[in-house]
């Protein structure tokens, strides 16, 4: 059975999500922490997945590529996973439940072999530390193992996106990064 629009409607549900999770975060995110954190992992999960996911719309008419539902379009109108990711953490306000999204996004961005999926979970980590500023820089310390590596990525996108990423650590802690990174 062909579904129409299939991809869309997945972009559609995204959005949903990333602004019911903000609408929490203005309201102090305890819909999102409920039961010590429970519906937040019972949501991280899953979105977290998306970032190794193969999207396969061959029958949809209104094709939409990797990058579009896992990073995001353009316009910027449609739901997406880095979206939800993000939206989630501000929810969640809280470093202990930032720990296992955190594990997700560098798992996505330094073991996969995909580089799109690397990508994906760099722009979310630059997402959240622009988002979450200064309280999300308590993560830093486990991420410059991976930002080292991809520091030296074949890739040019990906060895820039994660020297952004530390420079833009570097801004807001006021630390210098350049000893633990060699």
């Amino acid at each position: 059975v062909a579904y129409p629009n299939c991809s869309r409607v997945i972009q559609q549900v995204f959005l949903v999500l990333e602004r019911s999770l903000r609408a929490d975060a203005r309201e102090g995110g305890n819909w999102t922490r409920f039961e010590e954190g429970k519906r937040y992992s019972l949501i991280l999960e899953p979105v977290a997945k998306l970032f190794h996911c193969r999207p396969s719309f061959d029958t949809d008419v209104n094709h939409v590529s990797y990058i579009d539902l896992v990073e995001g379009t353009e316009e910027g109108d449609d739901g997406n996973v880095v979206g939800c990711i993000t939206a989630l953490a501000v929810a969640a306000g809280d470093e202990q439940l930032w720990k296992p999204l955190n594990h997700a996004v560098l798992e996505a961005a330094g073991t996969d072999g995909r580089s799109e999926v690397r990508r994906a979970g760099l722009k979310c980590l630059l997402s959240l530390m622009k988002t979450l500023g200064e309280e999300y820089m308590v993560l830093v310390p486990e991420c410059l193992p991976v930002l080292s590596e991809l520091m030296e990525d074949s890739n040019e996108e990906i060895s820039g996106l994660a020297r952004d990423i530390v420079t833009l650590a570097e801004e807001v802690t006021g630390e210098n990064f350049e000893d633990t990174l060699a």
